[in-house]
């Protein structure tokens, strides 16, 4: 099968089923509420059409059955019940997996009797009522068709599969009595863009209207109602009027992010140029040139906004997979937890999103099996029996910023410290000198919990460490606050962009190096006599704070503290990571510099504790970037 085609079913059926995740949850809290059941047809209606035209007969048949579950919620014949809505969820669940088999290479036929016995028990016990059709609205009269004129839009890639879809979502509400051009033309797209269809329907113009606007790629509808000879143009872009209105010109286009992350991958290289020629423009002190270079340096930084802007996705993508998860979870486990989501609008980098997901998902279930209590544990802690997860995006600075909350149970630090010793994770006295936070900490170390940790940290750490791992391979930090009986808090710290920052460059006696500029509070010169010994390690008094100070030529192996005893003054960078405050003495700080941060491979995965990556400056050198959160 044609790989646009597939590429285009995937995006468009997850879209839908998403759609009816979320509006399901809706009417799940407002059974009343007839206009999301609408809602929920229309997608569940669009889906079946999407199915049928790529020939997943068994997807397109389990739709229609729970349409029909639909059509009789909304006609009146019954009721919504949690019967009602579990049924529609487990509908909704075997659609993803036969999305998912069809992904695989399958197609999409998997077992859904038992879903579709369900159904039909339903059904069984209903007695179809007369649908009532009210007289104000604009119906069909027996006997008259009207005449459907649709334009697909010329850029469409496959405008003979829209057009089908509009003919199958049409059929589920009339008979297409006649088509123009005849239905072979059509499926061998061999109708430009417009095609004209005689249809007998009982519903309104603006049933119509609505159904044929949620196919992608329609541009614009012409109804024409013989009996009021009155011709009703909609615009796609103007679906809440009915109006008449000449052609309006899309303005957005889809770019595959293959695409987008070429031109990311070619600016990248044009930044590392530019640096190479901005080196040799300094060692000719060409003023002309230098200022040639100032401008194309301005220039390049507008286009590198646009091209991050493009890759700028709402975090709402991966957020919207949470409330039907939470609500799964909390009935399986026999709770009651109140989710609720804020920021969702917040605007992350597609790369961090794709990568991040799966991170999210593993820690939302950990608070809701893990961290909210149970019914009864709620009240015998007097609490309300109703658990409250909070899902929280916002942006501080350069960096974006998600939150995992919830006010169950909290982490018991002795057990986790306990743990940890007994599992030579940490020494007693290592333990001993643990902060509050550095306790919470030891639940991401590898092989923290097993299956014989006590109930109440059980599953607390599984599979932590990977995620520590990923948040920390996009350039990010994970902290954990947590307060016994009250709660926990799972903080995640995320640059909004990948691949180009701003650093400082220095120098150690043999090697340079790169800090992200985002991690450094200050650069001082301090006489060395003002370094102290403390436990064993070198300390100073920085704005009446004690923090270590770390000779960086030495971390890595260099005699730095020999070559430097004459030098009175040595240069410190301040700076801070998710956990303390502290120093690096280097050589030589040599400036500020925008780099285009690369990926060090698995190749290089045993030195991921100390580098976040790797940079190619303008004179053709490998720089290490450090990674501050190792220190």
């Amino acid at each position: 099968m044609d790989n646009d085609l597939l590429n285009i079913f995937f995006e468009e059926s997850q879209e839908h089923l998403q759609a009816l995740n979320e509006n399901v949850l809706v009417l799940e809290n407002n059974p009343a509420n007839l206009a999301v059941v609408s809602e929920i047809f229309r997608s569940a209606h669009t889906f079946k059409g999407m199915s049928a035209t790529m020939g997943y007969t068994e997807m397109a048949d389990l739709t229609h059955k729970m349409e029909n579950v639909l059509d009789e919620v909304r006609s009146g014949n019954l009721s919504v019940t949690p019967a009602i809505i579990d049924i529609i969820f487990e509908c909704i669940d075997n659609l993803e997996k036969m999305v998912a088999d069809v992904q695989a290479g399958g197609w999409g036929n998997i077992d859904a009797r038992q879903t579709t016995n369900k159904i039909e028990a339903i059904l069984s016990g209903t007695t179809v009522k007369e649908v009532v059709i009210s007289e104000e609205t604009a119906t069909q009269k027996e006997g008259d068709a009207w005449q459907i004129h649709i334009w697909i839009r010329e850029d469409a890639m496959l405008k003979a599969v829209r057009a089908v879809m509009c003919m199958e979502a049409l059929r589920g509400y009339g008979d297409i009595v006649k088509t123009v051009p005849d239905l072979e033309c059509i499926e061998a797209d061999e109708f430009g863009n417009y095609l004209m269809l005689e249809y007998a329907t009982e519903k309104t113009v603006d049933d119509i209207k609505e159904i044929l606007l949620d196919i992608s790629d329609v541009e614009k509808i012409d109804i024409i109602v013989p009996e009021k000879k009155e011709e009703k143009v909609v615009d796609v872009q103007e679906k809440a009027t009915q109006t008449i209105s000449t052609k309006v010109e899309s303005r957005s286009i889809r770019v595959p992010l293959e695409r987008i992350e070429k031109l990311m991958n070619m600016f990248e290289e044009s930044v590392i140029e530019r640096g190479r020629i901005d080196e040799l423009a300094h060692a000719i002190q060409n003023k002309e040139l230098l200022e040639h270079l100032n401008r194309l340096g301005d220039i390049s930084k507008d286009i590198q906004n646009l091209l991050l802007n493009m890759r700028m996705v709402p975090i709402e993508t991966v957020f919207k997979r949470f409330p039907r998860m939470v609500r799964s979870l909390a009935k399986d486990l026999g709770k009651k937890i109140d989710l609720e989501i804020i920021g969702e609008e917040t605007e992350v980098d597609k790369i961090v999103i794709d990568e991040i997901g799966d991170s999210l998902v593993h820690l939302v279930r950990n608070a809701v099996d893990h961290g909210i209590e149970t019914v009864e544990e709620r009240q015998k802690a007097g609490k309300p029996e109703t658990g409250k997860l909070t899902l929280e995006a916002f942006h501080s600075g350069n960096h974006v910023i998600i939150q995992i909350s919830e006010d169950g149970r909290g982490i018991h630090k002795a057990k986790v410290l306990q743990r940890a010793i007994s599992k030579g994770i940490i020494s007693e006295t290592e333990g001993a000198k643990l902060s509050e936070r550095e306790i919470y900490e030891l639940i991401l170390r590898p092989g923290f919990s097993t299956a014989e940790v006590v109930s109440d940290l059980s599953g607390r750490g599984v599979g932590l460490d990977v995620v520590k791992h990923t948040i920390h391979s996009l350039g990010g930090q994970l902290l954990i606050d947590s307060e016994e009986g009250k709660g926990s808090t799972f903080r995640i710290e995320l640059p909004l962009t990948l691949s180009i920052i701003q650093s400082m460059l220095i120098q150690t006696e043999q090697t340079r190096y790169a800090i992200p500029l985002g991690n450094i509070v200050e650069a001082i010169r301090i006489q060395k006599e003002d370094i102290q010994i403390l436990q064993g390690r070198d300390v100073l008094n920085y704005r009446d704070q004690i923090i270590e100070i770390i000779e960086l030529g030495a971390v890595f192996g260099e005699d730095e503290k020999g070559q430097n005893k004459e030098e009175k003054m040595v240069p410190v960078l301040i700076l801070k990571n998710a956990r303390r405050v502290y120093g690096l003495i280097v050589k030589n700080i040599i400036g500020q510099r925008e780099i285009v941060l690369k990926s060090l491979g698995d190749f290089f995965a045993d030195s991921s504790a100390y580098f976040s990556g790797a940079t190619i400056l303008g004179d053709g050198k490998v720089v290490l970037i450090l990674n501050p959160d190792s220190f």
